[in-house]
């Protein structure tokens, strides 16, 4: 998406909040929010649905799919907690659906409970959560299987145990999400912050290091997409 637009927008906002300075203020409030307001596009997407979804629901309690598509919305919404009742009630009917059981680490991961996440992610990695069996035994693309989201679970299962302290093991996860998306900046980034905390200031160097040189090996469009997390590999 092009910015260009942000060059003519300033002054004329700038121009507009200093003859009403309330109604910038309540600019102010809605960027400070945004950590907790969802996309408004994508609010507008989810709701045209929403009502859609939850009939199909009512009519079919065995709908496996319109509950993780409601699932799905709500967690754009962040209602997490709304997010989960679907789950499961659909994973009663599936439990060993793995999209199922990462989206439910989601849910828990965002509704505050990282311990539970951790599991759920654990289930739709085929990890048993109480085994000493290590994630790099899983880390090999080859071993998803049908499981598309097994990068993004192994992401996050690396969020969900550095919130923990956990952070050997959140540097496991983090290295192994990192082989199954090699033009994505993000579990490197999230690496060099977990070895920092660690104290591996070395380690943390090198993980900024290798995000950086992947950032300059990708196409444009993808840098574009990607420029965040490069500004974030320098701190």
């Amino acid at each position: 998406m092009p910015y260009y637009w942000l060059y003519y927008f300033a002054p004329l906002a700038l121009a507009f909040a200093e003859k009403n300075p309330a109604v910038a203020l309540v600019a102010l409030v809605f960027v400070a929010a945004r950590p907790w307001l969802p996309d408004p596009v994508i609010l507008m997407k989810v709701l045209s649905r929403l009502g859609s979804l939850k009939h199909q629901a009512e009519l079919n309690p065995a709908n496996i799919v319109v509950r993780r598509d409601l699932a799905l919305a709500y967690l754009d919404l962040r209602r997490p907690r709304t997010a989960l009742r679907y789950l499961d009630e659909a994973l009663k009917r599936d439990p060993k659906n793995q999209e199922l059981s990462y989206l439910r680490g989601l849910a828990l991961f965002r509704a505050g409970d990282a311990e539970q996440a951790v599991r759920a992610f654990a289930a739709s990695l085929g990890v048993d959560p109480d085994s000493a069996e290590p994630l790099s035994s899983h880390s090999a693309p080859g071993n998803a299987g049908t499981f598309r989201r097994h990068g993004e679970a192994l992401l996050a299962t690396g969020l969900a145990l550095e919130e923990l302290g956990r952070f050997e093991q959140a540097e496991e996860a983090l290295k192994a999400s990192a082989t199954y998306n090699s033009s994505t900046l993000e579990p490197l980034v999230r690496l060099a912050r977990v070895r920092r905390r660690k104290g591996d200031m070395e380690g943390s160097d090198a993980a900024g290091r290798e995000a950086r040189t992947t950032f300059r090996q990708l196409p444009g469009f993808m840098k574009r997409r990607q420029l965040g997390w490069w500004l974030r590999s320098w701190v």
